[in-house]
């Protein structure tokens, strides 16, 4: 089954994200994907 994972970010942290991919930068998307999705992903692995 396909689920849907949104995020709303600020302006601020889609110019971070946009540095990140430009960079590609690993450590940071780490870190942003840890920030943005904390607890989200395992809503939905519990039927959210």
């Amino acid at each position: 089954m396909k689920k849907n994972l949104s995020v709303v970010v600020e302006d601020e942290d889609l110019i971070e994200l946009m540095r990140i991919l430009m960079d590609d930068d690993a450590e940071a998307a780490l870190a942003f994907l840890k920030k943005h999705f904390k607890g989200k992903a395992k809503d939905l692995l519990e039927g959210g």
